[in-house]
């Protein structure tokens, strides 16, 4: 991955997280539990890793894979992912 390519990934990556904070927020608005709000978004995690590698467990693993990258504090980008 380039340095262009890594910086359009975090750009994309930023974006799309103030976007589901966001939708948190209005979740939370109309009464939501933040556990319930957070237990969904693991989920929707789990729907688009599927989406990308096909499988349910194997997009399991690759959310954990995610998880580990940052607890780690390295930049979470497609390519630390793979």
């Amino acid at each position: 991955m380039t340095d262009e390519q890594e910086l359009a990934s975090m750009q994309v990556i930023e974006f799309c997280r103030h976007y589901n904070r966001r939708m948190a927020e209005k979740q939370a608005e109309q009464g939501a539990r933040l556990d319930d709000i957070a237990i969904a978004a693991v989920a929707s995690a789990v729907d688009l890793a599927t989406c990308h590698v096909g499988e349910a467990g194997h997009a399991i693993a690759w959310v954990r894979r995610a998880l580990d990258v940052m607890e780690e504090g390295l930049p979470l980008t497609a390519e630390t992912l793979q």
